[in-house]
């Protein structure tokens, strides 16, 4: 607990980013906002998502650096990160056009709400460095177990966001477009903030060596092969997950404008759970990541055993919150009489995310500690066959209640895919391998 309250706090604020947009388009906007922030940050979540293997990659490999003793070796991980965020982001910025011409082609929006999801679209990439530079800094935190520096940074990124988007939506009527403009000068301040927490951090264990710094030992051949290989498996596996998602918004998009709207008020309920109750994951994360550096079958029983305790006490209380209060919720964000009434209609759904959820998650924690970067992949492209197969079946049967059920099935999919590779994990760590 002294390890994840911290995180609990801290990742509550990350989705608060998204939560923050969505009630500021709830209370002054129409289904057509709420539904071009759903849609506008569906297609920068391909991108956005499809990076964060930096924050898990950078996570497991420092904690195993730091568990074998290389203190040296985990300030040069998160600088090989940083140098591939800067890669991304870049690329970002010079393909946002082309994107966002893909990306509405394909989704099922209205005119208006495609209209005003490009605007946002275009305003929100301007972020892309900084946010997936984020993902290099906190994956680091958290491997090093700094985890009150990560949720330094997470609140600065929440509360900056949060006055920045009612300025510039409330107070300057920017719509959409202003709710990613803050979003994105909020992403660049927390990212400043985030690489001065990193230099004292350094700093505090010595005087810096000229080894962590040497081109010789940054791009060593086998360091960048092990980390590419990895990596590579956690983008196709974030990409997977993101198809997921958005297959779940674009579902509802082809229900209606008030349903889009509706499924997007839910999903911040559930993407706020998520994160909390990935805290106990990202501690797993790293203490699996520390026993496979000590190559100690003991310590990573211990650590999921602990970790999921919580974090399954946390999930059945997270879901009677929702019943409890959700419906409080919901009346005070959303002003639109029909988007209310179906998100209302469909809450009970959303609180049992919490609860089929959380098993998925633990696992994420524990195979990425383990840097098992192939069995997630595999794990995340089997069950992503299986939701689009049960979404097949049931939505056209029972509409918007369809999209519900097979989004669902999903977590428990993700969940039973992972358990299947899972002794092959405690082999290898037997095996030393």
């Amino acid at each position: 607990m002294a390890l994840t309250w911290p995180m609990i706090f801290a990742n509550a604020l990350i989705p608060l980013v998204g939560v923050i947009d969505t009630a500021v388009m709830g209370l002054s906007g129409d289904a057509t906002d709420i539904g071009a922030v759903a849609l506008g940050s569906t297609v920068f979540a391909v991108f956005y998502w499809g990076t964060y293997f930096l924050r898990m990659g950078v996570t497991g490999f420092t904690a195993q650096a730091l568990g074998a003793g290389d203190w040296q070796e985990s300030q040069r991980i998160v600088l090989r990160a940083l140098a591939i965020a800067l890669a991304f982001g870049i690329a970002a910025l010079v393909f946002m056009g082309p994107i966002d011409t893909f990306s509405f082609n394909i989704l099922q929006g209205s005119d208006a709400v495609e209209s005003k999801g490009s605007a946002y679209l275009s305003a929100r990439f301007f972020g892309a460095p900084a946010a997936i530079g984020l993902f290099a800094v906190t994956g680091w935190f958290i491997g090093a177990g700094r985890t009150h520096s990560a949720l330094l940074v997470q609140a600065l990124l929440a509360i900056t966001n949060g006055a920045l988007d009612i300025w510039f939506v409330v107070g300057l009527g920017w719509g959409p477009a202003g709710v990613a403009a803050g979003t994105s000068i909020a992403e660049w301040i927390a990212f400043a903030i985030g690489l001065g927490l990193l230099w004292r951090a350094f700093k505090m264990e010595g005087p810096l060596s000229a080894q962590v710094f040497s081109l010789t030992q940054l791009f060593d051949p086998a360091a960048l092969k092990r980390l590419f290989s990895v990596n590579f498996d956690l983008f196709l596996r974030s990409m997977f997950m993101v198809v997921g998602f958005s297959w779940f918004i674009n579902a509802g998009a082809r229900q209606s404008d008030a349903v889009l709207a509706a499924n997007q008020v839910l999903l911040q309920f559930i993407v706020v759970w998520a994160f909390v109750l990935d805290a106990f994951a990202f501690t797993a994360e790293a203490e699996t990541g520390r026993a496979f550096g000590r190559k100690s079958i003991t310590d990573l029983r211990i650590a999921i055993r602990l970790t999921s305790e919580f974090a399954l006490a946390c999930a059945f209380g997270f879901a009677l919150i929702t019943l409890v209060l959700g419906g409080l919720v919901i009346h005070t964000i959303i002003s639109d009489p029909l988007v209310r009434e179906t998100a209302l209609r469909y809450l009970p759904w959303c609180a049992a995310v919490p609860i089929l959820g959380v098993a998925s998650w633990q696992l994420d924690g524990i195979f990425t500690g383990a840097t098992r970067s192939a069995a997630m992949r595999n794990s995340a492209f089997a069950s992503l066959l299986i939701y689009l197969g049960l979404d097949a079946i049931f939505t056209p049967l029972w509409g918007n209640t369809g999209v519900w059920v097979a989004f669902l099935l999903y977590y428990v999919a993700r969940a039973l895919t992972m358990v299947v590779f899972y002794p092959a994990l405690e082999r290898s760590l037997n095996n030393g391998k």
